[in-house]
């Protein structure tokens, strides 16, 4: 997925890093709301601080808004309130618990939503769980933002809005530790795992594997099957496997990673296509980027450091 600044990796964002893809995240579940008072380089890297603007076009358009305005022209859809969505369970993204927002205290998006509270001058977060289809769907209504590890592309953008990228992320190998898959021909020969609308299951459709992908709506059960050995591997956005393989106290690893010739995956906040509120969010991405902040909440929240993770080149 990317490297850190922080942890011997480069950083890409600024502004804004990007490319087409997707990101994978599970079904939301129960208890849906809680209210709270640079570059690249070879292996590919995860990035959570931009330092160029990338860009992602789309017949001419780009996927992403892209003008930097100020925190103080935010306008929240409740009064005083910074309501944001996101798709439970997201390791390292959303830390505290895989289905309750109430108890989430921590993790990379969660500081970034209480970054953006902070600089709209507002005296609360909502966090709500919402179904990861329908957030990139554009069907979740009376929403702030979205920050759910969804990859910026041109399809999606049709139907919502995003912002400026804070986070980039290569396509990562998850696996029952002890299993193997040192290159694309193995990868091509083993049972793949992927949740349903993401990246991943573009991604192996260029790879075309012996076997169909097992595809499944909830991430959570895709790693199940894994660690029922009902298939050989789960792709997802790497940092997501290695926040996974970090909590399964050694039962899972991360293996490898794909290199992709279109780049990362690069995660953007959504916007309801009708909001108006893209300048203001970017003004604070921007600032924690330039800040060093992001590159800060990466090295505290996620789980490894992508660089050392192997890379499986894709032509």
């Amino acid at each position: 997925m990317r490297r850190f600044a922080v942890l011997a990796t480069a950083v890409l964002f600024a502004a804004g890093a990007a490319a087409c893809g997707s990101s994978s995240k599970p079904a939301a579940s129960s208890n849906p709301t809680t209210s709270i008072a640079s570059g690249t380089s070879s292996p590919p890297t995860t990035s959570s601080t931009p330092t160029t603007q990338a860009k992602i076009d789309c017949s001419g358009t780009s996927a992403y808004v892209t003008d930097i305005g100020v925190p103080g022209a935010f306008k929240p859809v409740t009064p005083d309130t910074l309501t944001v969505v996101t798709s439970l369970p997201g390791p390292g993204f959303w830390v505290g618990s895989d289905n309750d927002p109430a108890k989430v205290t921590s993790g990379y998006e969660y500081d970034i939503a209480k970054a953006m509270q902070q600089a709209f001058g507002l005296s609360k977060l909502v966090v709500r769980n919402e179904n990861f289809d329908s957030i990139t769907a554009g069907s979740v209504t009376n929403y702030d933002v979205a920050l759910s590890q969804v990859t910026i592309n041109c399809k999606r953008a049709k139907v919502v809005k995003f912002t400026i990228p804070y986070f980039a992320s290569n396509q990562g190998i998850l696996v029952n530790k002890g299993t193997t898959v040192p290159d694309l021909a193995t990868a091509k020969k083993i049972q793949w795992a992927v949740q349903s609308s993401t990246t991943a299951a573009d991604l192996l459709a260029t790879i075309k594997p012996d076997h169909d992908p097992k595809v499944f709506q909830s991430l959570s059960d895709a790693y199940a099957a894994l660690q029922a050995k009902q298939v050989d591997a789960v792709l997802i956005d790497i940092t997501i496997n290695l926040g996974e393989a970090q909590q399964s106290k050694g039962k899972f690893e991360v293996v490898g990673q794909f290199d992709i010739p279109s780049g990362p995956d690069n995660y953007g906040g959504i916007l309801p296509k009708g909001s108006t509120n893209g300048p203001a969010v970017n003004a604070v991405l921007k600032s924690l980027a330039d800040s060093g902040q992001l590159a800060s909440f990466a090295a505290h929240s996620l789980g490894g450091d992508p660089g050392s993770v192997p890379v499986i080149k894709v032509p």
